[in-house]
């Protein structure tokens, strides 16, 4: 027995699960709601894939609540929205608290009165307790909005690092919010208000996803993780309960190993707390075969793991994760994902994105999901392990870029770059030359204007071909991300350079692109996704290692791979990180070359107005006559057109 995980599979029927969605308005100047404005219903139909198995509304004075349900434990006494003793306090939930059964002895040892035994309704009394301070006590995913009658205050919340999301814009004397935003646009004056933001538009071009507080819509903001939002006789404030600092403390190797196993044990084992059936989703990485080594110890039972195969044996994971499955003893599922599912995927996805999102994972993401929905309504994942514990390619590549600084310029630029462009252009998963390429392009840069580039697709100083002129509007990286890009100078010791990036990709990457990505896939497919590494505990605990146990020279995830090596196949812990991604490249040329046809062509472009068609046909014709590989920046663009078209015909 791994020390810190108990074999408890579940609690039997005394908790309420809640994934599902929420929305809601307000009138700011505090007056009553008229009977013939009743828009939530039609705002929770919107979401009702997040919850499609109940809803909830009520309408109290100026404020009006709604939820959809995902019942994870199907009783009748967990309906929302859920109130304190005598109805002055109400809420709307989504998501789940881990640590409710402790918060449930807190309340009562305070005197109140529990009516249900989920985890929502201890949120309600923690309120009344502790006031804003009441998310001190939470661990767990969650995004809520609370309205207390006597204060007259909306007070909406969203989990420390962002697995649940929260929107929300002010129209018309209004503050509508809502868990997506089709949500809030279900609303009339919200969806008459819709226009595209531009300032949203350079950010996508340029990292892929639109960052918090940011959205495509002008108008509609991001709730950022671990921060809240009060409004008050017509005033909104917003505040911060939580920051992951970097607080480094000094910790023996075996130590730090011992407390890493005993953090996401418990972490993990929480997450298994379900009483319908559950899995993991296993690529055959570290991360998720960490999680589904400590999983199957935890769940006295035999553990079901998920995992999809690629005809491109470059992005074929499906044997690594069938080695990890055998040394468990899972009962495994796998799936083959071709280019002909891939386009009915993507498809069906568009259904339920809101926003572009040009991470081509959440493909093969939301096939896994619906395939792994159809035997379990509960998995694990592996995400957040990368950048707490130092897993990608890119951190070695910062140590790359130490040394390649070093190299005589003459050499550089006369010999080995100019070798390096001359490669021949390869569309195989992270192939050599696709890596040098984008290596050389940025290396000389400061550290986060790089490592900006190396991860996204269409710098600022590129989008001026690319943007109709009255367009643009941002002119540094700085701009991406306002007052939040620190360590940007390239003369710290390479130990800080590293530690600044992965605390910047657990900042912005992680919440506002794999978050979301986990999130849209999963509740399109109606299920729960848990995330054991962001645990704050465990998240908290990483932050204070010292560099050189996440990266070791050029070893990435060093502490990581020590502690869980015992529970793992060898080669499970000496293979190199893969990605989980879909041959894009390749698909762009044949595959997908209909659609791209379709949404890149010159009377679309030119139609739309928005993006100047020389610089997209230059793109198409480097990368379809195999000069270059242009996968990122023609699928950021296609992913873009897909929602134009979706939102603006």
């Amino acid at each position: 027995m791994l020390k810190g995980i108990t074999p408890d599979t579940g609690v039997g029927m005394e908790h309420i699960h809640n994934m599902c969605g929420i929305v809601g308005y307000l009138n700011l100047d505090g007056s009553s709601l008229s009977p013939e404005e009743d828009y939530i219903e039609a705002m929770c139909h919107s979401i009702v894939h997040r919850g499609p198995d109940e809803q909830g509304k009520i309408t109290i004075g100026p404020v009006a609540l709604g939820m959809t349900r995902l019942s994870i434990i199907d009783l009748s006494t967990g309906q929302q929205p859920i109130a304190n003793e005598d109805e002055t306090v109400w809420i709307v939930f989504n998501g789940e608290i881990y640590n409710f059964q402790e918060l449930q002895k807190l309340v009562v040892n305070k005197g109140h009165n529990l009516k249900t035994a989920s985890d929502t309704e201890v949120i309600v009394h923690l309120y009344e307790e502790y006031g804003i301070d009441c998310l001190q006590h939470l661990e767990g995913m969650f995004a809520f909005a609370i309205w207390d009658k006597n204060k007259e205050r909306l007070f909406i919340a969203r989990d420390r690092l962002g697995e649940k999301p929260l929107h929300f814009g002010t129209f018309n004397g209004q503050l509508i919010f809502g868990s997506e935003l089709k949500g809030i646009l279900a609303h009339p004056s919200a969806g008459a208000c819709r226009q595209l933001d531009p300032v949203a538009l350079q950010k996508y071009l340029a990292l892929e996803y639109v960052p918090a507080p940011s959205s495509i819509f002008q108008g509609i903001e991001k709730l950022m993780p671990g921060h809240y939002l009060l409004v008050e006789r017509g005033a909104l404030k917003k505040g911060c309960y939580w920051q992951g600092n970097l607080c480094p403390r000094d910790i023996s190797e075996s130590e730090a190993k011992e407390k890493l196993i005993e953090l996401l044990g418990k972490a993990t084992s929480l997450r298994l707390i379900a009483d319908v059936p559950l899995g993991v989703f296993l690529s055959g990485g570290i991360d998720s075969s960490a999680i589904a080594a400590l999983a199957s110890r935890a769940c006295g039972k035999r553990l079901q793991t998920f995992s999809i195969g690629f005809g491109d044996k470059s992005f074929d994971e499906s044997e690594h994760a069938r080695l990890v499955s055998e040394h468990l003893g899972t009962e495994h599922h796998v799936a083959q994902f071709s280019p002909e599912a891939a386009c009915a995927t993507l498809e069906s996805l568009w259904e339920f994105l809101d926003e572009p999102l040009a991470d081509a994972s959440i493909v093969p993401t939301y096939f896994l999901s619906r395939m792994t929905r159809e035997h379990v309504k509960v998995a694990l994942a592996g995400e957040g392990g990368d950048e707490l514990f130092g897993g990608y390619p890119t951190y070695q590549a910062h140590r790359l870029a130490a040394w390649w600084r070093r190299v005589p310029s003459a050499l550089r630029q006369g010999l080995l770059e100019p070798a390096i462009r001359s490669l021949p252009v390869s569309h195989n998963n992270l192939s050599f030359d696709y890596k040098a390429k984008r290596f050389i392009q940025s290396a000389g840069e400061p550290a986060v204007t790089r490592h900006l580039h190396w991860m996204g697709s269409i710098p600022l100083a590129e989008q001026e071909s690319l943007i109709q002129p009255e367009l643009l509007r941002l002119g540094s990286e700085e701009a991406l991300y306002p007052g939040r890009l620190t360590g940007n100078g390239s003369k710290n010791r390479q130990d800080d350079v590293v530690s600044t990036i992965m605390h910047l990709d657990l900042t912005t990457y992680l919440p506002d692109d794999l978050l979301v990505k986990s999130d849209r896939a999963s509740m399109a497919a109606s299920l729960e996704v848990r995330l054991p590494f962001l645990a704050y505990p465990l998240v908290e605990f990483a932050l204070s290692l010292p560099p050189s146990l996440k990266v070791r020279g050029m070893t990435t995830k060093y502490l990581l791979k020590k502690a869980i090596s015992p529970y793992l196949p060898p080669q499970t812990i000496r293979r190199p990180k893969k990605g989980f991604g879909i041959p894009v490249a390749k698909w762009l040329r044949h595959d997908f070359k209909p659609l791209v046809d379709e949404l890149l062509c010159e009377d679309f472009v030119k139609r739309q107005g928005v993006f100047l068609f020389p610089y997209i046909e230059r793109l198409l014709s480097e990368h379809n006559e195999g000069r270059f590989d242009r996968r990122k920046e023609l699928w950021t663009l296609f992913m873009f057109q897909w929602w134009w078209r979706k939102f603006f015909g």
